[in-house]
């Protein structure tokens, strides 16, 4: 199976219909075939399992952008914050910024290493 296919199927197999009906209305710039509907700490979850046990996997999906789901932006960006190394998070999240198409996730993503280097990052998003 292509790693695409086991994202995919990891994806889907968490899927909540109803939240996916809810949130689709919270993203009017997001088309709702677009919005697979699973909730966020299942996804938090996801990343994290993916990051520790499946790391090839998790490399090659985040190399492939740009995303079609919403919650592949999420995954994304989850597994970016599962990164310890700054600079390779760093290095991560600028490539991985110009795909972030919506409010959601852009206010859920928030590397925790950051917190370690506040002045190199407020340097950063000054440009």
């Amino acid at each position: 199976m292509c790693n695409e296919n086991h994202i995919h199927n990891m994806l889907f197999k968490n899927r909540d219909e109803e939240y996916r009906n809810f949130h689709s209305k919270l993203m009017p710039n997001i088309e709702k075939e677009r919005i697979i509907g699973i909730r966020v700490p299942v996804l938090r979850k996801l990343a994290k399992s993916l990051a520790k046990e499946k790391p090839e996997i998790a490399k090659e999906f985040m190399q492939k952008l740009p995303h079609y789901y919403y919650e592949e932006n999420n995954l994304h960006a989850f597994l970016i914050e599962q990164e310890k190394d700054f600079e390779k998070a760093l290095e991560l999240t600028e490539k991985f910024l110009p795909f972030i198409d919506n409010w959601a996730t852009c206010d859920l993503f928030a590397p925790k290493i950051f917190n370690k280097y506040p002045e190199i990052i407020y340097k950063k998003a000054l440009g």
